[in-house]
């Protein structure tokens, strides 16, 4: 974990739309090491804390397609704020196991990309 690094958008493609997951793979420094586990849930990385779309949801990172394990809340998160391909999402630390995920603004952010 970086911890001058405070927060990371990512942008969302078709396939992360498709399969209900995020991309995280450029954004592991704001991540604890110990979070990022393996491709199944017995070798899963110690639970961090999502706070998304109002819900409070535990899951750590699966390293081999570098994305949150939890998936059914990024898809109720995708389907409540109509997240489409192109979309942004602002990814917070809030502490240092604890995370916002919320839909970006691309007008906030017109000039960074």
């Amino acid at each position: 974990m970086n911890p001058t690094l405070k927060a990371v958008i990512v942008e969302v493609s078709g396939g992360n739309v498709r399969n209900s997951d995020i991309n995280l793979r450029g954004a592991y420094g704001l991540f604890p090491e110990d979070c990022v586990g393996g491709s199944n849930a017995q070798a899963a990385g110690k639970s961090i804390n999502l706070e998304i779309n109002g819900e409070d949801v535990a899951t750590d990172i699966d390293d081999s397609q570098a994305i949150f394990r939890e998936r059914g809340a990024v898809r109720r998160f995708f389907a409540d704020q109509n997240i489409v391909e192109g979309d942004l999402v602002l990814i917070e630390r809030l502490e240092d196991r604890s995370f916002r995920v919320s839909k970006a603004s691309k007008r906030g952010f017109k000039h960074y990309l």
